[in-house]
């Protein structure tokens, strides 16, 4: 089956023309992932520019004292580690399949290819380049904040991918506001009990968005 339908779903490709989309899906290639499993690693050689396509991608850093942080979450349609299609350096981060997931593989050189003869995909693509490392820069200077408004940061930022209800685990949720599990486990649960907000294994829903708010901005 031919990726183009899938091509022409995604917002930063409808700024290729017809052709320039059929020729990049018959280089593209489909993979599956298992949970778990490492789409890519920090400084592998970046052959591909990936995209959801199905499930849950986490771009991650891994410390020297084992402990591990999450800079994004890709959710379906979301494009990732397009950066080393410009400067044509490594990846520069883990991207690890949090959930089963299908990806759409670009080789980076095709990519590159359209970065240089298309005007308009350039631009749009350095404008998805900037928002990301906008949310990357936002996420690092998170770790001068308190942990509680870290997490209500965290919370709202991923209710603007999934809606109200989100998908995580209190241990990813940890990761993404670089703190302890056990850490995360009581804030929630202070969070729950103040009805902000719900949560059961595997998920947390926002009850009231404007608590977070007041919390994130505190």
């Amino acid at each position: 089956m031919t990726l183009e339908p899938f091509f022409q779903s995604i917002s930063l490709l409808k700024r290729l023309s017809a052709s320039e989309r059929q020729r990049l899906a018959e280089v593209s290639r489909e993979k599956r992932y298992a949970k778990g499993e490492a789409v890519f690693r920090q400084g592998d050689p970046a052959e591909a520019v990936c995209i959801v396509k199905e499930g849950r991608v986490h771009l991650m850093k891994f410390h020297d004292e084992g402990q591990a942080s999450t800079t994004c979450v890709m959710t379906p349609g979301e494009i990732f580690c397009c950066l080393p299609a410009l400067d044509r350096k490594p990846y520069p981060v883990d991207a690890i399949a949090a959930v089963d997931s299908i990806i759409v593989r670009i080789p980076t050189t095709s990519f590159h290819e359209l970065l240089q003869k298309n005007p308009a995909f350039l631009e749009a693509s350095l404008c998805l380049f900037c928002e990301r490392l906008r949310q990357v820069e936002n996420q690092s200077c998170m770790v001068y904040d308190s942990v509680e408004r870290r997490l209500a940061q965290v919370l709202l930022t991923l209710s603007e991918k999934f809606g109200p209800t989100i998908p995580l685990t209190k241990h990813e949720l940890a990761e993404m506001a670089n703190t302890t599990v056990e850490t995360t486990i009581r804030i929630l649960s202070h969070l729950k009990k103040q009805g902000a907000i719900k949560s059961s294994r595997g998920s947390t829903t926002i009850v009231k968005p404007d608590m977070l708010r007041d919390l994130a901005s505190s």
